[in-house]
């Protein structure tokens, strides 16, 4: 995850949520069962979640995403938002590389990590340019 600092300097200045009960109902689908949290909820170590304190200063993080949308516009108040930083229980946590077993080369070279793209694509790729 990103420092605090590059999460509000890149947090879209925009209300996350209308009204406390959009907060609500959106934190209880993605915050309450986020393992990146769970220290900060069960026993108050830690910051807890940058990406939620930001919500709090009334501004969107750019890590999340606008949520399924139907054809008016409509979205469930769980799933208004995607949460590219949510890490579901039994995710595991944070993903790791298997590593290379010992006494032998990998098949293939490792890529280098990269930044993800946190950003929804401007417009749709038809289906038939897969």
């Amino acid at each position: 995850m990103r420092t605090d600092n590059d999460i509000a300097a890149h947090a879209r200045d925009r209300m996350p949520f209308a009204n406390s009960v959009e907060g609500e109902q959106w934190q209880a689908n993605w915050c309450a069962r986020c393992l990146r949290d769970a220290p900060f909820r069960r026993m108050g170590k830690g910051s807890g979640c940058p990406l939620l304190l930001v919500a709090l200063t009334n501004r969107t993080p750019a890590e999340w995403l606008d949520g399924p949308r139907d054809e008016r516009g409509r979205y469930s108040l769980a799933e208004q938002y995607v949460c590219v930083e949510f890490r579901a229980p039994g995710d595991g946590g944070q993903s790791r590389p298997r590593p290379e077993p010992r006494g032998m080369d990998g098949l293939f070279p490792r890529p280098q990590r990269r930044i993800r793209t946190l950003v929804s694509p401007s417009e749709e790729v038809p289906a038939s340019a897969t």
